[in-house]
Order: structure tokens, then C-alpha cells, then sequence
């Protein structure tokens, strides 16, 4: 029968095991030893703690920045947007004067009547369809019936209702509104009928030489009541429908002119 051998491998390394757990235990349970241990893991931790602290620190404050940063970024962009938006303003008020320019050139300015500048204080499609709402009245010499007149020569209505220093004003396009007119180089005679929002409908005998973009007038004054858009003409029909609107658009409409008696 084989002997076991001594000293085998496996029993080494089992020795050496139970040897290092009696000293661990020994080391703890002696309390120089223990005492000593403690120390030395404490002087090993602080460096750790205060390593871990720092980076705490860094990255609170890396936060703060980004906070503020995003602020800033937010700040600017609402910034941005305003001005962008008095910009767009101060454009869209600049294109509206020289439109208003540009109109007076087109249309003539006569000179030969006394008027009054009033500004417009309820505009048209806030007011009563088809009317505006001026601050001037009676104390500036208005009386009802007195045409009232946009960018110098364009007829647009009439005062309907006057106050001491405001009037209303009903636009000759409001509907149901008549007005004699001269339509086209020739002035040929006719009716021009509201039909609302700026637009007019005539009727004018057939073949009448008239044709799209002639300028429609009043007889007093001569002031332009619009342009023609549209010419529906029928065979064997005699009279042939002239479609007519002011050459602007009523809501640009901000400033007015007032003719003094010309009702």
C-alpha cells in the first residue's frame, strides 16, 4: 500500500491560509497592533476624501457656469427677438410712408381746398363695418357730409357723425352707399355701388371705352374713388358691370384729410 506524501502542495498553501488568519486575528484582537492599523487607514482615507471633496466642488461649480451660461444664451436670444421684432416694426412703418409717398405722387395732391389732418383712432376693421373713427370735429370747422380724403388725393368717405373734436367716417365703399362717378379717360357718367371692404360695382352702357386699371373718379374735386380690377361685358346685354376697389389697402389707412365744406 502506497504511503501518503508529506508536505504536498495542497497542504501547504491550507497551512499557510490558517497561519494568516491567526496573525489577522491576533493583529485585531492586540490592541497596539489594532491601534496602529487604524491609524494607518485613516492617514490613507484623508487623501481619498479630500480628493473626492475637490471633485465635488469642481463639478458644483462647473454647473454653476452652465447654468449661468444657459441663462446668458437665453437672455441674448429673447434679446435677439425683440430687436428683430422693432426692426421688422420700424420696416413695415417705413415701407407704409413711402407707399403713402409714392400714392400722393400717383394720385396728385390738389392744393386749391382747405383741409384738416386728423389721425385715425379707430381703424377700419375695428370700427363698424366699413367706417373709421377720426380725432377731429366741430371745433376744427367739420360738419357732416364733408369728404374725407387719404395720401392727398384719394376719396374715401364721408363724415357721417361729428362730435366737438372727433367724427366718424363712413367709407363710400360701405355697402348700400351710392355716388355719382366718372369712370375712365373718357369720364364716363356712372353710379358707383358699395359692396364693402374697399370695393365698388357700376354699370355703364355697352362697347363704353373703359379697360382695366382706368382710375375712377369723383366729380367734385376730382378725387380718385378707385381703379378698375374688372370688366364683365355679356352680348346682347346693354349695359356692361364695372368692377372697381380703392388703390390701397384700407387698413394701411392711419392719417386723414378733411375737406372743409366740401359736402
Amino acid at each position: 500500500m502506497m504511503q501518503r506524501r508529506a508536505n504536498s502542495p495542497f497542504e501547504k498553501k491550507a497551512l499557510a491560509i490558517l497561519i494568516a488568519v491567526s496573525l489577522g486575528l491576533v493583529s485585531l484582537l492586540y490592541h497596539p497592533v489594532r491601534s496602529a492599523l487604524t491609524r494607518l487607514l485613516y492617514a490613507g482615507a484623508t487623501p481619498v476624501y479630500s480628493f473626492g471633496a475637490s471633485i465635488a466642488n469642481a463639478s458644483s461649480s462647473f454647473l454653476a457656469n452652465f447654468k449661468n451660461k444657459e441663462s446668458l444664451y437665453y437672455e441674448n436670444a429673447m434679446l435677439r427677438a425683440e430687436n428683430e421684432r422693432m426692426q421688422a416694426e420700424v420696416l413695415d412703418r417705413n415701407l407704409l410712408q413711402e407707399r403713402v409717398m409714392k400714392l400722393e405722387e400717383v394720385l396728385g395732391r390738389p392744393h386749391n381746398d382747405n383741409r384738416v389732418v386728423a389721425d385715425v383712432t379707430i381703424s377700419f376693421g375695428r370700427s363698424v363695418y366699413d367706417t373709421l373713427s377720426i380725432d377731429a370735429g366741430m371745433d376744427h370747422g367739420i360738419q357732416n357730409g364733408d369728404v374725407v380724403v387719404y395720401a392727398g388725393g384719394a376719396a374715401i368717405g364721408e363724415i357721417a357723425e361729428v362730435g366737438a373734436s372727433s367724427a366718424k367716417v363712413r367709407l363710400f365703399s360701405s355697402p348700400g352707399q351710392e355716388y355719382a362717378a366718372l369712370i375712365g379717360s373718357h369720364s364716363i357718367p356712372a353710379i358707383a355701388h358699395g359692396k364693402g371692404d374697399g370695393n365698388f360695382e357700376s354699370k355703364v352702357p355697352q362697347g363704353s371705352a373703359i379697360a382695366v386699371g382706368d382710375r375712377v373718379v369723383i366729380p367734385k374735386g376730382n378725387l380718385i374713388l378707385g381703379t378698375v380690377q374688372a370688366i364683365d361685358e355679356k352680348p346682347g346685354v346693354p349695359l356692361t358691370t364695372v368692377f372697381f376697389r380703392l388703390p390701397f389697402n384700407p387698413t394701411e389707412i392711419r392719417t386723414v384729410e378733411v375737406v372743409i365744406g366740401s359736402r
